[in-house]
Parts: C-alpha cells; structure tokens; sequence
C-alpha cells in the first residue's frame, strides 16, 4: 500500500471503525510506509484518506499511543515511536555501563565519535576520587555513542593525566578505551560502581542527542576501579529518557 493511496473502513463490519483502522495503521507501521520517527498525516487527511470521523481517528491514534507504538509531541503531531534500547543494569562488582551493557536489533551499526578532549587541573572532587594530588591534572573525553547514525547517550570520562601519559592522543573515533587501558596499560579487570539519577539536557546535549533542552535525561555515573582497588576513572553517561528501557541483572 502507498502511501497517498485512499482506503474506506467498512461500517458494515462487526469489528469497530475505530478497530479497523487501528490494524490498518499496525500494518503499515510494520511494513515501514511509515518509518520510526516519522509524522503520521494530521487527523483530518486520516479522516478524509479511510472515510471516518475524527473521533474515529483520535481514538485508534489514542490506543496506538497508549501501546506505545505512536507518541504526540506537543505543537508537531504525532509520530511513530523510535525502538527502544534496552540497557542493563549489571551488578556494582561489574566493569559494563556503556555499549558493552546494551542491547541492539541484530544487524545494527555501532559508532563512537569523540566530541571534545580536555586537560586541566583537577578540582577537589576529581582529585577525591582518584586519588591525585591539588596540582595534578586530569584528561576529559566527551565521546556521543551513536547506533545506525542515531545518537544513544554521551559519555565525559575523566582520567588522571599522570597514571595513563599518552593516553590523550590515543582516544579516537571508534576506539575503545578500555582496550587502550588494557593493552597500553596493563589493566586487566575493573570494576564499576554506578548510580543511576535524572537530569535535563543543557544546549551542548540537546545538539548532541537531538532531543528538546531541557529533555529529562538518565545519567548513569559510574567510579571504575582496578582488581587492586586502585581508581581508573569517572564517567558520566547521558541518556534520553523516552529512548532506553533499563533492566536490572542481578545475577544468581
């Protein structure tokens, strides 16, 4: 079915108006004439395209939201849902958090695209945490994770400049830091403690993962140490609310 091609419902039919056309649109959704992200028609071009009343529409249109296949965005319509990544909680003892911890239709390309790269000298959280001195500086990496082109959350990482020299210019587009830290450095397990919260997107965010600044955001920060209990890094995660399910794996 195109999509520009008119339709009538049958009212003669013992399934509900409302109810035809609710599987019409399932249909077409399935078949991608209408593609995640994309605007439905307005209610009165569905009314004129299948032959019905607007109640008709707002109520199919009603259940497909509340299914969470479609969702309305205030002032621009309504849209289909994008997929949802579903992300892991793993126990605290557990190294994940990033791309390692989410889950991805099969098929899917990943890509990490490093925005920014700063060094400056510590402040007096960073230099709690890792355990560095007032003078000592430390590295930021500001990395978007994307999933086929679309952006899923940003990562600030921040290490100490003196335990890993050089580390600075190994930071690049689609190269894992953790296989830096273990094949430069000779770290070989780590651990994370993570503490799930909520923010709002500031404008550098809301550029980044296209979303509304101010967007509700989970931000996941995660206090990486070694098997020697020594501390690697602190990381800030960003996700968009509306785009992530998490889950909790808590083992046995």
């Amino acid at each position: 079915m195109r999509k520009g091609e008119p339709m009538k419902l049958d009212a003669n039919n013992a399934v509900p108006l409302y109810e035809q056309l609710k599987i019409t649109l399932q249909s077409q959704l399935g078949t991608k004439v209408y593609a995640p992200g994309e605007r439905l028609p307005a209610e009165s071009e569905l009314c004129a395209k299948y032959g019905v009343s607007r109640v008709t529409v707002r109520r199919a249109l009603d259940d497909l939201v509340a299914d969470g296949v479609l969702e309305r965005k205030q002032g621009k319509g309504t849209f289909v849902a994008q997929a949802k990544s579903r992300v892991t909680m793993k126990p605290l003892n557990d190294m994940g958090g990033g791309f390692s911890d989410t889950q991805y239709p099969e098929g899917s390309v990943k890509h990490t695209r490093v925005i920014s790269k700063k060094e400056y000298v510590s402040n007096a959280m960073e230099q709690e945490a890792l355990g560095i001195g007032p003078e000592d500086k430390v590295q930021v990496f500001l990395r978007l994770m994307l999933v086929d082109k679309a952006p899923l959350f940003l990562d600030r990482a921040t290490y100490a400049a003196d335990r890993f020299p050089g580390l600075f210019d190994q930071v690049k587009d689609d190269v894992s830091t953790y296989k830096i830290l273990r094949e430069q450095f000779g770290v070989r397990s780590m651990h994370a403690q993570k503490e799930l919260g909520l923010a709002y997107a500031t404008e550098e965010q809301a550029a980044l993962l296209g979303c509304p600044v101010g967007a509700p955001l989970f931000r996941m920060f995660k206090w990486v140490k070694d098997e020697k209990g020594r501390p690697v890094h602190l990381s800030n995660l960003y996700f968009v609310a509306d785009r992530i399910v998490f889950t909790y794996d808590g083992g046995e």
